[in-house]
């Protein structure tokens, strides 16, 4: 992993051996992870002891991550447009 800082003196961190689509699937992981904590928090369960389905938790990167990937390349392609 490299840090840099771009023209905007924002810090980009660049992944090397990690593709878009595999990135967009692990932050679909994560927003399901969050999701079900946040409902264990609500209902107040103990997030360890709670029964995680893999299945459900594989359908919903399934159905999330094409989403984020068309999202993130979608505010990429608005983000050049003005860089030119």
């Amino acid at each position: 992993m490299k840090r840099t800082q771009n023209q905007n003196n924002k810090t980009t961190v660049t992944l090397d051996g990690i593709d878009l689509y595999t990135l967009c699937r692990w932050a679909s992981l994560k927003e399901a992870i969050d999701i079900v904590a946040d409902k264990c928090e609500e209902k107040k369960l103990d997030f360890a002891t709670f029964d995680l389905k893999p299945s459900d938790l594989l359908h919903y990167v399934d159905s999330m991550t094409d989403d984020l990937y068309y999202k993130v390349l979608a505010e990429e392609k608005k983000v050049n447009k003005k860089e030119v």
